[in-house]
């Protein structure tokens, strides 16, 4: 038994692990059997069939995407040739020549010639941008436009002058703010340009974001002589917008004349 005792415990300490390492790819084959089922299942038309079904009965969004449509080719946009090109640069070339004839004073042919070659040079040579899209313009309103700046530059002079001497150092200024009823740059421009040549005021500050802009004037004594002013420049800048700007900006700023005057734009803007 002595014998046997140790030959049985050895047979039964080898055996053991036998039995554990046969087991064991086994519970790994029995793990992989659902996983590989449903593999299978999914790439076989019929599990496709039954995984759409599931879907539709369900509602999962978790479904295959749907593939991706194609992109749509785009056309190429062609560039303006030489001659439409430098035809879009002509009222640049004039400008530049109208300038030239105003600083020689002289409306002789050898000053618009010599304007005309200069702002041709100076176009080739420093090109400026081209405007993205034709901006409306109407020269009736424009006309109407600077008979008011003309009118008003006098008016405000004299008015200006007599501050100055009647007040002095007591003159009494402001800074008005008021909306801004255009996003077009050349609008803009034309207002403060418009603004600047009436002695008296400057536009001290344009506020896109806000759509504000702020004027500084002179003479602000008499009572009601800011209702007065707001009501002045808003008269500048609808004239300004009526003659170059948009449908949508003349409508705007009417709205916005019509509020200034009846008291409900404060002048304060969105806080």
């Amino acid at each position: 038994m002595s014998e046997n005792g140790p030959g049985h415990g050895t047979a039964r300490n080898t055996t053991a692990p036998e039995t554990e390492k046969d087991t064991e790819p086994e519970a790994a084959t029995a793990d992989a059997g659902p996983a590989g089922e449903d593999a299978e299942q999914a790439i076989t038309p019929e599990g496709q069939r039954d995984r759409e079904m599931s879907v539709a009965e369900t509602g999962d969004e978790e479904a295959t995407p749907a593939p991706a449509p194609a992109p749509q080719p785009v056309a190429p946009t062609e560039a303006p040739s030489g001659a439409a090109l430098w035809w879009r640069r002509f009222p640049q070339v004039l400008a530049l020549a109208v300038v030239w004839v105003l600083l020689w004073g002289s409306l002789a042919p050898t000053a618009i010639v010599g304007g005309l070659i200069i702002g041709l040079l100076v176009t080739m040579l420093f090109p400026l941008p081209l405007l993205p899209e034709r901006l409306p313009f109407r020269p009736l309103k424009a006309l109407r436009l600077l008979v008011y700046l003309a009118v008003d530059l006098a008016a405000s002079g004299v008015r200006v002058s007599l501050v100055t001497l009647l007040r002095g150092r007591r003159a009494k200024a402001g800074i008005i703010g008021l909306p801004l009823c255009t996003d077009s740059d050349r609008a803009v421009t034309t207002i403060v340009a418009g603004c600047a040549l009436t002695p008296g005021s400057y536009v001290l500050q344009i506020d896109r974001r806000r759509r504000r802009w702020y004027v500084y004037c002179l003479g602000l004594h008499p009572v009601g002589a800011v209702e007065r002013v707001r009501g002045q420049l808003m008269n500048l800048q609808m004239r300004v917008i009526d003659a170059m700007g948009s449908d949508e900006d003349v409508r705007r700023c009417r709205e916005a004349v019509v509020a200034v005057a009846e008291g409900r734009e404060t002048g304060r803007g969105p806080q």
